[in-house]
């Protein structure tokens, strides 16, 4: 049942009403404007818009005319207006509630809001199941770059092929839409909402936001890892494929490590020969945390904060029996949607199942392959890593040759196919690892050459090495002088007693 609190405050109703929702919308919403709240850190006069599931109060944002906002902290984040979408073939959903409340205006059942703006979309692993029935979700959005992200993360985390989105005109929002041109008019933008682009096939028109980004802000860049060596060599972007022709897991680890503290990428993993898993997690805890995963140099508390920490940033594929590609990717796809991985690693590609059809070759397999998973990086809007191994080491004067793509068994098209190919080299005689970068398909993402460093034994992370000096890197990623460490970044060096053994 509905709460029967109304919105008593005159202020308050007029302050609705010069926005053009009704009393009965405000009823109808349960939404109240009649309590003081302290907030951004003054008592003020708010509206509070209750967020129900079931019959049930599980959440409330209180908004002051600031436009400050506040919610429970550790009550359930979920969609404004979730029991709207019980049962309903269409569901639209914005970015605020008022552009929720504007559409409930027109005349619309089943619209919904997200409770954080274009912040988080994290709660939606709480809803999705709520949404599932949906046939068609249109994306309402704000139309501003932080609108666009929103609405681009939506589709990829709801499933792009049974969302629409909208487009206001030379209006930000639906409230805004609505004041300015009324119910009817918003009624008939909503109803002329455009399907994202069918795959393979697109016009202009598909793609007007991103050219308009494109013309303003230039080629989207790819996101760095705060190593300065490094990254003027390889930017990392979603979307693409990159390939490692040779060398250690531990490496993609650590990049990966990186990325999700700096920027909050989430990988999902299909790691059969890090078996297993739990030893695969306890590497990638060290690299964490900075120290060895074991009761003598981890205290309790912070494995526990590791432990905990990944249990929503880092996932693991592993089926029972299927280990074909499409088996691997769906099982992606599912995680894409629930858990918001940016990240899919196969490694290797030889522990896959590899089903080559009768009279088909190798070679045009493994371009159908590349096929697969670059439609799934662009679709989904993931960065595949496919690690593929060379057939042999090649010797000469004592000395393993650097390998490359042409090297791994079955195709050049590992070479041909990927967006990016990397190498993982471990010199023996100089004691320290190369990373060649060997092929860069988009030139403003990296460049060809190699970076040399040093592996870190007590907790698997790598230093740059200039051939004379290491800084050793034991410094937790969670936190620095008791401040978290996105703040500060993580680019920190403290040097230990003896040089770890290569």
């Amino acid at each position: 049942m509905r709460c029967s609190v109304l919105c008593s405050d005159q202020k308050g109703i007029k302050y609705f009403e010069g926005r053009k929702i009704s009393q009965a919308t405000i009823r109808w919403n349960n939404i109240v404007s009649s309590g003081k709240e302290y907030i951004a850190g003054a008592e003020a006069m708010t509206i509070q818009f209750n967020y129900w599931r079931g019959g049930e109060l599980v959440n409330i944002k209180y908004r002051d005319a600031k436009k400050n906002f506040k919610m429970y902290k550790d009550a359930e984040l979920i969609f404004f207006n979730i029991d709207s979408a019980k049962g309903a073939k269409d569901i639209i959903i914005t970015e605020g509630e008022f552009d929720c409340l504007s559409l409930i205006e027109a005349g619309y059942k089943g619209v919904l809001s997200v409770p954080n703006g274009a912040k988080s979309i994290d709660f939606i692993e709480n809803c999705i199941d709520d949404i599932a029935g949906a046939e068609k979700i249109i994306l309402a959005v704000d139309q501003d770059e932080p609108g666009y992200k929103l609405r681009n993360e939506l589709a990829r985390r709801i499933g792009i092929e049974r969302c629409y989105k909208v487009d206001f005109g030379e209006c930000k929002d639906a409230n805004e839409y609505l004041i300015k041109y009324g119910a009817e008019k918003l009624r008939e933008v909503i109803d002329s909402c455009e399907p994202f682009p069918i795959e393979g096939v697109f016009t202009t028109a598909d793609l007007r936001d991103e050219l308009d980004q494109l013309y303003f802000k230039g080629l989207p860049g790819g996101e760095l890892i705060d190593i300065p060596e490094f990254d003027k060599l390889l930017k990392w972007q979603t979307g693409r494929v990159y390939t490692v022709g040779h060398g250690k897991s531990e490496f993609i680890d650590f990049i990966l490590t990186r990325l999700n503290i700096l920027r909050g990428w989430k990988p999902g993993y299909f790691s059969p020969e890090n078996w297993p898993i739990e030893l695969h997690i306890s590497k990638i805890v060290e690299k964490i945390t900075g120290k060895r995963c074991n009761a003598t140099d981890m205290p309790r508390n912070v494995f526990e904060e590791a432990v905990a920490y990944m249990e929503k940033n880092f996932y693991f594929i592993f089926p029972e029996e299927d280990f074909t590609v499409d088996s691997i990717l769906s099982r992606a796809s599912g995680l894409v949607e629930r858990k918001g991985i940016n990240v899919l690693v196969i490694d290797p590609y030889n522990r896959l199942e590899h089903k080559i059809p009768t009279g088909v070759s190798e070679t045009h397999y493994i371009s159908s392959f590349f096929d697969k998973i670059g439609n799934f990086a662009k679709r989904k809007n993931v960065m595949v890593i496919l690690v593929a191994h060379p057939t042999k080491m090649k010797k000469e004067n004592g000395k393993y040759e650097v390998p490359n793509l042409y090297d791994i068994s079955g195709s050049a098209n590992f070479y041909n196919k990927t967006d990016f190919g990397l190498t993982v080299y471990r010199d023996m005689v100089e004691e320290v690892i190369k990373v060649y970068i060997q092929k860069v398909k988009f030139k403003h993402l990296g460049e060809i050459g190699y970076c040399t460093w040093k592996y870190n034994i007590n907790n698997g992370r790598f230093a740059v090495y200039d051939g004379y000096n290491v800084a050793w890197d034991n410094i937790s990623y969670f936190k620095r002088n008791d401040k978290p460490v996105k703040e500060e970044l993580i680019n920190f060096y403290e040097p230990t007693h003896e040089e770890p053994p290569f």
